[in-house]
């Protein structure tokens, strides 16, 4: 029986997608206007300059920061892994070394937002993703995603896709292809095409400009998880549902049933508990049922995790309980890691074991529970100090940058919530609570810093709140109230 759901929040400044397995939250995707991801957009951009050290070129794509694009010949799996992990495919052919030059103009796809200091990585490897196929613009392999364990399943869909395979072009099969009909996989190929060829007229206007952008996150997500794993799509915005009904009206309209429009009093993330789990997104402590814990702490080289037992009593001996925690442990890791999307290096500081045998265990279960990850992972195994060392790619910052932001009173060294953030959380505490304030008049105090933020930024916002629930609103900066919180004071 199908137990994974999908909840979508709309409000006006924020869209919330949460992924749930038997009511538990799994992953967590956050979009807003000023924190749009640049991954899958495609870009015709000029070189700007080439660092032979780096054996790489900075691009002018139009953007705050210049895109980083690697010089030498980009493997096939680099640019892949964006729209599919672990994918196997037939190799047909290696093209030449990318030879470029300053000021020359070139087609570009990003692979990576930026992060920190660092501009968005960029591959001139250019593919266009859709519901049950990665069309390959500029090369020629076909591939089938590994998540479609079945032998016999895998040889059909892969004939299917070198006879489908557009000339000149690769293909590659996603898993929500195993469901789809092959009718209905040929002519995504066919609109696929079509439109890249429309996109590509763009290109001949002068670089830096955008030929191709990714659909929104509602979308991307409908497209990429939305598949026969999941049980049912709710959403509380009408305007939001008809876009999904009409985009799967185009795709796949067989899963149109399975979206569902929310219209009840209580807030759909509050219905199923999801506010009280996005709660401790931020926390660097995770407790374990069995009474262990793990400390998450993000650093600009590295995820640092470390695991403990904690209170855990369940077993006698040390070894079995130093197993059963560390055992505990990496499911709730694996879990953190596609809740928090942290990407880089992960070092993990596991309960030591004695036993040899129970440590690579541990290395098997590791490697069984990442599966379920649609992001890639290298593996280096466990070490002598029982540090689990592996990477996993980061293609946008973590949901932890996304919902925080660098303290201003120590200075950059810790983090506080972030004032796009505590807007969010005060326009839904008034979806929830505005309809007991009508009428009256009420000051809503926050930290100076998040009032000024409020009253230069998000004054329609707050506007659009006393209008709807006939209330007079004023703000009042306070130096009491602690950074990312608010107070409501009906005065």
């Amino acid at each position: 029986m199908k137990k994974k759901e999908i909840l979508v929040n709309v409000s006006e400044t924020e869209t919330r997608i949460a992924v749930t397995d038997n009511g538990k939250l799994i992953e967590f995707y956050l979009e807003r206007a000023e924190q749009t991801s640049r991954v899958g957009n495609i870009y015709k951009a000029k070189v700007l300059n080439l660092i032979s050290g780096l054996k790489a070129a900075f691009v002018d794509i139009g953007a705050e920061k210049n895109g980083f694009l690697p010089l030498n010949e980009i493997p096939f799996e680099e640019f892949s892994e964006l729209f599919e992990s672990e994918v196997e495919m037939e190799q047909e052919y290696r093209p030449e070394e990318i030879k470029l030059k300053e000021n020359q103009e070139i087609i570009v796809q990003v692979t990576k937002d930026s992060y920190g200091i660092k501009g968005p990585r960029v591959t001139s490897y250019i593919s266009i993703p859709g519901r049950y196929v990665v069309l390959l613009i500029n090369a020629r392999n076909v591939g089938v995603s590994r998540k479609i364990r079945h032998r016999r399943e895998r040889d059909t869909l892969f004939k299917i896709a070198k006879q489908i395979k557009p000339q000149g072009m690769g293909l590659i099969i996603r898993t929500a292809a195993a469901r789809a009909r092959p009718e209905e996989i040929k002519k995504e190929v066919e609109v696929l095409k079509r439109e890249w060829a429309r996109d590509l007229e763009k290109a001949n206007a002068p670089a830096p400009t955008l030929i191709y952008q990714e659909p929104d996150a509602l979308i991307k997500t409908v497209r990429d998880l939305f598949n026969s794993e999941i049980r049912n799509l709710y959403v509380d915005s009408e305007e939001e549902y008809r876009k999904i009904i009409r985009y799967l009206g185009r795709v796949s309209p067989r899963m149109r049933s399975r979206v569902k429009l929310y219209s009840d009093p209580i807030p759909i993330f509050q219905r199923y508990d999801i506010e009280d789990q996005l709660k401790n997104i931020l926390e660097r402590k995770v407790w374990l049922p069995s009474g262990g814990y793990i400390v998450i702490d993000q650093t600009e080289a590295l995820v640092s995790i470390d695991v403990n037992t904690g209170k855990s009593s369940k077993e006698k001996q040390a070894e079995r309980l130093a197993f059963a925690t560390n055992l505990e442990a990496l499911r709730e890791i694996v879990r953190q890691l596609r809740l928090r999307d942290i990407g880089g290096l992960v070092v993990v500081d596991l309960i030591d074991l004695e036993k040899k045998e129970n440590t690579e265990r541990l290395l098997r279960e590791f490697r069984s529970l990442i599966r379920e990850d649609r992001a890639k992972y290298k593996i280096g195994g466990i070490s002598e100090f029982g540090l689990l060392e592996f990477t996993r790619e980061r293609s946008r910052a973590s949901i932890t940058y996304a919902l925080s932001e660098p303290c201003p009173v120590c200075r950059g060294r810790g983090r506080t919530i972030s004032r796009q953030s505590a807007v969010g959380y005060i326009e839904r505490w008034f979806t929830k609570n505005g309809k007991n304030l009508r009428g009256k008049m009420v000051e809503l105090q926050t930290s100076p810093r998040l009032a000024d933020f409020l009253s230069m930024h998000y004054a329609d916002t707050l506007a659009n709140i006393a209008k709807k629930f006939n209330l007079i609103l004023r703000i009042r900066g306070d130096y009491a109230v602690p950074e990312g919180d608010f107070k409501v004071v009906i005065v």
